[in-house]
C-alpha cells in the first residue's frame, strides 16, 4: 500500500526563502473536505454486565471535515501555503483538527503548526480496508470493544496526536523518503489545559505531558514490469514525562510493514510494538512502566475496474512484565467497495471480533461479537 506524502517541510528551507521573490498573484484559497457515513448491525455478549450490555444493536455514523487550502508558488520555486481542517459535528472545543503552514522545494517540505507526526503520516498497514471499515485501523467499528487498530505509533501514545510541532519531509532519491518531526509537548494544540498556542508558545507542562519527543518515518516504493513494492517503517520515542508518578514512565512505538502488488492484487503485512503501553479493560491503551503492547495484521485486496474486495486479520496482544500473563484480540473480516463516480464510493464490510482478557472478571473477557454495516464516503 503506498503511502501519500502530505505537503510539508522544515526550517532547513527557511534559509532558501531570504529572498525578494514574489508571484504576483498571491496565496489563492481553495476547499475541499469528506463526508463518510455508516451504519450497521452488531450481535454481541450483551447480558447483563457484559461488554455489549446497554448498547443498542443497530447504529449510523459520520465522520465529516472540511479543508481550508491556500498556496502560492514564488518566482523562485518555492510553494508557501497553508491547511486548515475543520471537524464537522466536533462539540469538544477541539473545531480544527489541524492548522499549519508548509515551505515546499527542491529541499523538501517544512511544517509548522497544529499537525501529525511525520510517523503518523508514514506508517504502513497491510491492504485489506475500505474508506470505512477495515480489520485494522478502520474509521468506524461497531463492535463494542476497541479494534485492535494501534498500529499508528503516534496516535497509540501521545495525549494528542496533532499537537504544535514542526516536521520535515525529504524529496524522493530513488523510491527512498523519509519524515521527521519533532514536538515540543504532545498535550499542547489550541487554548486548551492553559495552553495559548497563538500567544504563548511555551507550552504548560501538566502532570502526564511528554516533552522534546521525536518522531521518523521511512520510506521505499519500487515500481517493476507489472509488479511493485512499498516497504517501511515508523517510530516514535517521548523525552521527559512531567510530574512523573508511578505508571507515568516515557513511552515509544515502532511500526514496519511491507506490501506487494501484481496489477490488481496486493498483499501485504505490518506491525507496531509499543512500548511502556498497555491494553487495559477500559479497551484503550493506559501508560504503565514495564507493560508493552504488540499488534501485527495481514491482509489482501483485489481492484477490477470500480470494485475493490478485500480481506484481513489483525491480532493484539498487551503482555504484562515478564510476559506472564496477557490480554488477546482478534478481528478478521471482509470488505467491498464500488467507486459510483470520481469521489463517490459505497462500501460494506463483515467482522468478527473476540477478546480474552487477563482479568477473567472483565465485563470484555471472553467477549465477541459478529457486525455487518455499510456506508458511502463522498470527497470533494
Amino acid at each position: 500500500m503506498k503511502k501519500v506524502l502530505l505537503g510539508t517541510s522544515a526550517l532547513l528551507g527557511v534559509g532558501l526563502l531570504a529572498g525578494t521573490a514574489q508571484a504576483s498573484d498571491g496565496v489563492k484559497l481553495s476547499l475541499g473536505g469528506f463526508i463518510r457515513n455508516q451504519m450497521g448491525v452488531v450481535f454481541d455478549d450483551d447480558s447483563n454486565g457484559e461488554g455489549g450490555d446497554n448498547k443498542n444493536d443497530v447504529g449510523v455514523g459520520t465522520d465529516a471535515e472540511i479543508y481550508f487550502l491556500g498556496s502560492v508558488t514564488l518566482d523562485n520555486g518555492i510553494t508557501v501555503g497553508a491547511r486548515f481542517e475543520l471537524e464537522g459535528g466536533d462539540e469538544n472545543n477541539d473545531q480544527f483538527d489541524q492548522a499549519y503552514a508548509y515551505f515546499k522545494g527542491g529541499f523538501g517540505d517544512i511544517r509548522i503548526g497544529a499537525q501529525a507526526d511525520a510517523a503518523a503520516n508514514l506508517y504502513m498497514l497491510p491492504p485489506g480496508s475500505s474508506n470505512n471499515f477495515g480489520p485494522y485501523s478502520p474509521n468506524s467499528i461497531g463492535t463494542s470493544l476497541a479494534s485492535p487498530a494501534y498500529f499508528d505509533p503516534v496516535g497509540s501514545t501521545a495525549n494528542q496526536d496533532k499537537s504544535q510541532k514542526i516536521s520535515y519531509y525529504s524529496p524522493t532519491w530513488g523510491g527512498f523518503s523519509f519524515g521527521v518531526s519533532y514536538t515540543p509537548n504532545d498535550n499542547n494544540k489550541d487554548y486548551n489545559n492553559g495552553d495559548d498556542a497563538d500567544q504563548q508558545w511555551r507550552a504548560d507542562s501538566d502532570s502526564g505531558d511528554a516533552e522534546n519527543n521525536i518522531s521518523l518515518g521511512l520510506h521505499y516504493d519500487y515500481e517493476g514490469d507489472g509488479w511493485g513494492l512499498a516497504l517501511g517503517g515508523a517510530a516514535y520515542w517521548e523525552g521527559d514525562i512531567q510530574q512523573k508518578g508511578a505508571n507515568n514512565d516515557e513511552q515509544s512505538a515502532y511500526n514496519a510493514g511491507i506490501n506487494v502488488n501484481f496489477g490488481g492484487l496486493t498483499v501485504g503485512v505490518a506491525g507496531t510494538y509499543l512500548v511502556n503501553t498497555s491494553f487495559g479493560n477500559g479497551n484503550d491503551f493506559a501508560n504503565s512502566d514495564g507493560e508493552d503492547t504488540w499488534v501485527i495484521g495481514t491482509g489482501l485486496s483485489y481492484n477490477v475496474d470500480a470494485w475493490t474486495v478485500g480481506a484481513g486479520w489483525a491480532h493484539l496482544e498487551s503482555e504484562v512484565e515478564g510476559f506472564g500473563d496477557e490480554s488477546v484480540e482478534n478481528r478478521v473480516g471482509v470488505t467491498g467497495a464500488y467507486e459510483m463516480g470520481p469521489g463517490i464510493t459505497l462500501d460494506a464490510g463483515l467482522f468478527y471480533t473476540w477478546l480474552d482478557t487477563a482479568d477473567d472478571t472483565s465485563a470484555n473477557d471472553n467477549y465477541d461479537s459478529l457486525e455487518f454495516a455499510v456506508g458511502s464516503s463522498i470527497s470533494f
